[in-house]
């Protein structure tokens, strides 16, 4: 047993497996919460992008100041386009009319 842990070739073995599981730690801590970051503002851009497309049409069908009536249909049609809290939409739906 000695010798097992004597030979370069098992020391070296065991500082190659050691730095895998940091490298590991390291991708799992820092890497992956990175990436997944980057899905979320591209799933709040289509959101944004969607939402400012209901407002238009929303605009268009209603010239007028009528379509502050239907601002609940807006918020359900982006609710049943992305599958989303209602939350979330009224708060997509409110920002895109504030920047028009």
């Amino acid at each position: 047993m000695e010798s097992f842990f004597s030979t370069p070739t098992s020391w070296l073995g065991l500082l190659s497996s050691a730095g895998m599981l940091l490298v590991g730690h390291i991708t799992n801590k820092y890497v992956i919460p990175f990436l997944q970051i980057g899905k979320r503002k591209k799933y709040a851009q289509y959101i944004a992008t969607i939402a400012d497309e209901i407002t238009d049409d929303l605009k268009n069908k209603h010239p007028e100041k009528d379509w502050v009536k239907h601002l609940d249909t807006a918020i359900d049609t982006l609710i049943s386009i992305c599958d989303i809290s209602p939350q979330i939409a009224r708060r997509a739906i409110s920002a895109s009319l504030s920047r028009k």
